[in-house]
């Protein structure tokens, strides 16, 4: 059934500022409760995910632009991959698949991605996608969660291609044996296969359309299981809330196994009829400025990307390059999955706002895999706003009362994530899990036709984490004027001399300092047990070698904490690149960087073991 909702329109508010407003007093904050619901009236266009695909074939259009590692174009049209998503199907058929029965798909961001993934939903099963390594550090533990989301889901067939074929079975021993492995290019084979025509099962907009596993930071991967209505509810939220139209063009550099970039990126820009042009991952990452191009080649209207993607455009893209760079169509650069910094807005707006970048582009948004995706965007009135807070009275009382002057140790800068998308409730909760009124920490809980039914065979964690109809996302944060704040995650806030202090807020002045890889640094507390208190760690990733020049950074990694937060780290490790282990969107894994810190495994410098200065 097509789900028809309510809501109440946002109201433009009065405490809206843009990132470029920093000295705006702000008025009492009031006594009411930190509860805000979007009921905006709407309908679903599609039921199954199938049904947008096939109503995109309609189109006269190529609907995704693919590139490939030299940032060269190949056009799909969207009738092209329900012909190929057809023989996937069938060629899954005879090989015995059943109804929601699971597949593995570790595929490339490419053109064989899209056809097998929506051939899997075609024969009837359930889609699984998993990440690539990206590198040889942690591989063990890779092979391990792989193991167990292998083993959890009892998938028995694995796509992928033969590259990685041959790496898989010289790395490890897959639970459904090697005659599971299927390669893509067997599966898009036409003439292989031995039905031309076959009845497809009957698809339901409550059957699963994706097992989406966690990154395993305090345990084994969770899957989140999530059905086409929930997924078509996000997106749907997604586009009213950011106005989307088929006018829209769309760019993508983010990994299609993961949710940011299969559901933010392709499924939104089929639903909503978008040309969507398609980077790899790894393009990105070693030309930038083929992100930025590529806007100015299509003319692109929006664009997604962590914090990190932006500010690696600063620091990575010549003043050379942007002299052919017009970037005067995009109106949207979404800002999720990991914590939107204020310093990256100003500097890649100032960096690149003589190739015609608007101003007002960014727009910070917050989600979670349990709810499909996205949970609370901007207004379109006013995309980006940023508040001033007392650090002191967010740190000690866990309120958001306004800060004054530019001291920054004694004020902090946050930008709001918006509101709830259509559709969508967030309450702020105290410990009882009633709702703390606005301006006071508590964690974020969700409740949305967006959110998943449960984990995959895993009761316990559901019944844990969906209580009464609301997710319990473990993020704190707080709410002003209907406004969304983030300030942490509920595991990770470091408490010291009173005061809860954010690991961010450490992490983004360490990153801040010469030699220290931007958006790698991880903080985090360890138990001293002498002193009865917690020990501020910090891990930062750097290039230097020699030790003189390493004491050095230490030194002035410490000073330019101390000087900001009044408080310092008792130990400081610089560790060599690649060391900090992150989820596949990138998220520093704060709980598992304590892990290796206390079981001595990070070194500390040019091939020493762990230890402190």
């Amino acid at each position: 059934m097509r789900g028809i909702y309510t809501c109440v329109m946002r109201r433009k508010s009065a405490y809206n500022i843009t990132v470029k407003e920093r000295s705006m007093d702000y008025n009492e904050i009031q006594a009411k409760p930190a509860r805000a619901g979007n009921l905006l009236e709407y309908t679903l266009k599609y039921d199954t995910l199938l049904d947008m695909l096939i109503s995109r074939g309609n189109d006269t259009d190529d609907c995704i632009m693919f590139m490939d590692m030299k940032n060269r174009e190949r056009p799909v049209h969207a009738s092209e991959f329900i012909r190929q998503s057809e023989t996937v199907a069938r060629h899954l058929l005879d090989l015995g698949i059943e109804k929601h029965e699971r597949v593995i798909i570790m595929l490339p961001t490419g053109p064989e991605f899209v056809p097998v993934y929506f051939g899997i939903l075609m024969s009837g099963a359930i889609p699984v996608p998993v990440s690539r390594p990206a590198s040889t550090s942690g591989i063990e533990r890779y092979l391990a969660n792989l193991r167990h989301i292998i083993a959890d889901s009892g998938a028995r067939i694995f796509v992928t291609v033969e590259q990685i074929r041959e790496n898989a079975s010289r790395l490890m021993t897959l639970p459904m044996g090697e005659e599971g492995i299927v390669l893509a290019d067997e599966l898009l084979a036409e003439d292989a296969c031995s039905r031309k025509t076959v009845a497809f099962p009957a698809v339901e907009s409550d059957d699963p359309a994706l097992i989406q596993y966690t990154s395993g930071t305090t345990g084994r991967p969770k899957g989140v299981v999530l059905t086409h209505e929930n997924l078509l509810h996000n997106i749907h939220g997604i586009g009213l809330a950011a106005d989307f139209s088929p006018d829209d063009r769309g760019i993508s550099w983010l990994p299609l196994y993961h949710d940011m970039g299969l559901i933010g990126g392709l499924f939104t820009s089929l639903y909503w009829k978008m040309m969507l042009v398609l980077m790899m991952p790894e393009a990105f990452l070693l030309r930038p400025a083929w992100w930025l191009q590529n806007i100015t080649r299509f003319g692109i209207t929006v664009g997604v990307s962590p914090n990190f993607g932006y500010q690696y455009c600063v620091s990575r893209i010549s003043d050379e390059a942007k002299e052919n760079l017009d970037l005067g169509s995009w109106r949207l650069a979404l800002n999720g999955a990991e914590p939107v910094d204020v310093n990256t807005l100003d500097s890649f707006i100032e960096s690149f706002s003589s190739c015609g970048l608007r101003s007002d582009i960014f727009f910070p948004v917050y989600g979670m895999a349990e709810n499909s995706l996205a949970a609370t965007f901007p207004s379109m009135e006013q995309k980006t706003v940023m508040r001033r807070f007392s650090r002191e009275v967010l740190e000690q009382e866990g309120r958001a009362l306004p800060g004054k002057g530019d001291d920054m140790r004694a004020c902090i800068d946050l930008v709001s994530v918006g509101y709830p998308l259509p559709g969508q409730e967030v309450m702020i909760a105290d410990t009882e899990g009633g709702a703390c009124n606005e301006g006071f920490v508590g964690e974020i809980l969700v409740k949305s036709p967006s959110i998943t039914p449960g984990y995959y065979k895993n009761s316990d964690a559901t019944d844990e984490t969906i209580v009464n109809g609301w997710l319990h996302t473990g993020d704190m944060g707080f709410m002003l004027d209907g406004m969304l704040f983030i300030s942490g995650r509920k595991k990770e806030i470091i408490i010291k001399r009173g005061r809860n202090i954010y690991p961010y807020d450490l992490e983004r002045i360490a990153s801040g300092m010469r030699d220290i890889r931007r958006g790698c640094c991880a903080a985090f507390s360890v138990p001293n047990r002498e002193q009865g208190t917690e020990d501020i760690v910090i891990v930062c990733e750097t290039g230097v070698l020699e030790q003189g020049a390493l004491q050095d950074l230490k030194k002035a990694v410490r000073t330019g904490i101390l000087s900001r937060l009044g408080i310092g780290p008792d130990d400081i490790l610089l560790v060599p690149k690649g060391s900090i282990p992150k989820t596949t969107s990138g998220k520093i894994q704060r709980v598992l960087c304590r892990e290796l810190y206390l079981s001595g495994g990070f070194t500390d410098g040019p091939g020493q073991i762990k230890k402190s200065s």
